[in-house]
């Protein structure tokens, strides 16, 4: 069976248009010519993760209420890349962990981790993940109103207990863990 890759967008009406987040309504037509009246679309800057490493080899993670979910997750520091950083993920990832642990680490120090889609069936949210090594407390978080983060060191073994157990739930989080874990050597590769 072959894909066919586009859809026809014959309309759409301007839901929400704040500096942060855009929604939108598509009336869109399929390849097969079936109308589809309301397709939602979300778009924004995307985001940025980082998992940060100490110099002892620890991750540090965040343990946050999330109000989406209505829980408390434990996941690493991440945040909505602001607008002029689009173009330089980077920078967000250098502020954002320092915002929210009050840990740095030099330039340099920050690798590529991965690039991902957040959800292609409903938004177009990129997310740029960075593994920063040698991390240390540097100032204080500097957190924004709505925050309220405890941070806190694990060992590779407590990380991967974490991930099993489901305590670490969010899932493009556990993709960038197993993914660090996996260039630091701590998983072996076997493809």
């Amino acid at each position: 069976m072959e894909v066919r890759q586009s859809w026809k967008t014959l309309s759409y009406k301007q839901l929400l248009d704040s500096p942060y987040l855009r929604v939108r309504s598509e009336r869109v037509q399929l390849p097969d010519n079936k109308i589809i009246d309301d397709y939602f679309i979300i778009e924004n800057f995307g985001w940025v993760g980082i998992v940060p490493v100490t110099e002892d080899g620890r991750f540090l993670l965040n343990r946050q209420y999330k109000h989406g979910i209505g829980q408390v997750v434990i996941e690493f520091p991440a945040g909505m890349i602001d607008p002029g950083e689009y173009e330089q993920p980077l920078l967000t990832a250098q502020r954002e962990l320092m915002e929210e642990t009050g840990y740095s680490t030099e330039p340099e120090h920050f690798e590529p981790l991965a690039k991902m889609i957040a959800n292609p069936t409903g938004a177009r949210t990129r997310i740029w993940w960075y593994l920063a090594r040698n991390v240390r407390r540097t100032g204080a978080q500097k957190l924004d109103p709505a925050e309220e983060i405890e941070n806190f060191l694990v060992t590779p073994a407590e990380l991967l207990h974490l991930l099993h157990s489901g305590e670490f739930p969010v899932q493009g989080q556990i993709a960038a863990a197993y993914m660090a874990l996996e260039r630091l050597g701590i998983l072996r590769s076997t493809l």
